[in-house]
């Protein structure tokens, strides 16, 4: 999954509301509306508005990035 996925995912399971959401952390709804509330926009978060939600959140960027493997 993608960070963005990984994202919605908390989003939904911790019954955040994307609008307060919208507001807290000046991401505009319209935007995280088709990246973290529509299953078939698939629209991925910007670096900013990734920092920005998390910064409200209280959490880390890192924990919803995919381990790669090193070789």
């Amino acid at each position: 999954m993608t960070v963005t996925k990984n994202i919605a995912k908390y989003v939904k399971d911790m019954g955040i509301n994307i609008s307060e959401l919208s507001r807290k952390s000046g991401v505009a709804y319209g935007s995280l509306y088709a990246s973290l509330g529509a299953e078939g926009r698939g629209r991925e978060l910007k670096a900013d508005e990734l920092t920005d939600i998390c910064f409200v959140l209280r959490i880390n960027p890192m924990d919803f990035a995919e381990e790669k493997e090193v070789v």
